[in-house]
């Protein structure tokens, strides 16, 4: 059972929660516009063509470039801009803050907060694209990345259920809160 001690004024993990699939729909939907709009159509002027994606470094520098980065950049801006939320934390009426101040977060704390947030994803990108991408492997196996990225997600989910703050591995490591707005100042 989570713990209920110094929670006043944090949100809570089903808040957290449904923000960050709001976050991931929204991404979602933005990014495959992009993918099909943009990139598809330009990928034959910088030679990619789908045998380039054969590569699993091909591929995975596809992936960095194309989908994390701009993810990556989509929580950092808006959690250290004035907002201090992401579209899904402004519509579930949270945002993150310094845990010691309880003001605005830099960017470079709102990166790093980020970075190790969404590592299980990195580590899910690497297991479906390297050594070769899942899809053109004639007998895949088991990719080490898929484990690796569940077992941190668990870890993940484990901290924040027993976490007297309601912080995540990511909050602690970037000393940053979630909180409900109006709950804090700065």
């Amino acid at each position: 059972m989570p713990s209920t001690e110094n929670t006043e004024g944090t949100a809570g993990i089903f808040a957290r929660g449904m923000a960050y699939l709001i976050d991931c729909c929204f991404v979602f939907v933005i990014f495959a516009i992009t993918q099909l709009l943009i990139f598809a159509p330009v990928r034959s002027v910088f030679g990619i063509t789908d045998n380039w994606f054969k590569s699993g470094l091909n591929t995975q520098l596809y992936t960095i470039v194309t989908i994390s980065i701009p993810v990556w950049l989509y929580f950092s801006i808006l959690e250290s801009s004035s907002w201090r939320a992401t579209i899904g934390k402004r519509i579930l009426g949270i945002h993150v803050v310094d845990s010691v101040s309880q003001s605005q977060i830099r960017f470079p704390h709102s990166l790093l907060r980020t970075v190790i947030k969404l590592l299980p994803w990195e580590l899910a990108h690497f297991g479906n694209n390297l050594p070769e991408p899942i899809w053109y492997a004639k007998e895949p196996g088991l990719r080490i990345g898929f484990v690796f990225s569940g077992l941190l997600m668990t870890g993940y989910v484990v901290v924040l259920f027993v976490n007297s703050r309601r912080q995540c591995i990511h909050d602690m490591l970037a000393q940053t809160l979630v909180s409900k707005s109006g709950s804090t100042k700065g």
